[in-house]
């Protein structure tokens, strides 16, 4: 039986929810060239037309599930900052260790964020304001500026080392991907006859992270 029209404001928000989620999915599923509003509206058990109230293309839903993502993640690493206490070498591994689990709990969400393109549309669309822009790698590099002091080293030097780790922690999340996936299908990984695991992998990245950030700040 399809859903009828979502009424009340508390409805209009949960069934929003539902088609950001379903969205999410069906995204990473297809990819951006396979998503189609009628397959969303199938998985959602809802009319197409009813999706339109919500969203008026594609390209805005693409938008609206990075946006709520990124937001949460830049709540929780302007926390993470707030609160930390200690040096800022210990802080890129504990930001690190955050950015490995957000991906490990919700890959299909780390890959909306960083892996699926936007959606092309056929129509020209009017930009809508209610999404800002959000600038992750911006916003990273402006958190240290803003929270640590690093003597000695330029605003240049700081933003290539920044994307540099990112590299590192964005490599390392797939890895760990692939490491669960394919421990659980297929044979272990064999290294000198121990068994690598995404947890392994993880505790010698930190590591790595550590003794790469104590150089750099040497």
């Amino acid at each position: 039986m399809r859903k009828t029209r979502a009424r009340s404001e508390k409805e209009k928000a949960q069934q929003f929810e539902e088609i950001i989620e379903k969205g999410k999915e069906l995204f990473v599923k297809r990819g951006p060239y396979g998503f189609s509003m009628h397959a969303l509206a199938k998985k959602l058990n809802m009319s197409e037309p009813n999706i339109y109230n919500y969203v008026k293309s594609k390209k805005e839903l693409w938008t609206a599930i990075r946006t709520k993502y990124l937001r949460q993640y830049y709540q929780d690493t302007e926390e993470l900052i707030k609160k930390h206490k200690g040096s800022i070498v210990d802080l890129g591994v504990k930001w690190a260790e955050y950015f490995l689990e957000f991906a490990a709990n919700d890959y299909k969400r780390f890959q909306m964020m960083y892996l699926v393109p936007p959606p092309k549309s056929n129509k020209k669309e009017q930009k809508d304001n209610s999404y800002e822009p959000l600038y992750l790698m911006e916003h990273g590099i402006n958190a240290l500026k803003d929270t640590f002091k690093i003597q000695g080293i330029d605003d240049s030097e700081l933003t290539e080392f920044f994307y540099y780790m990112f590299g590192v922690f964005f490599g390392a999340a797939n890895i760990e991907s692939f490491l669960r996936v394919r421990n659980k299908i297929e044979e272990p990984i064999i290294i000198e006859s121990d068994v690598l695991t995404s947890e392994r992998f993880r505790k010698y990245v930190l590591r790595e992270i550590r003794t790469r950030l104590e150089k750099f700040i040497s």
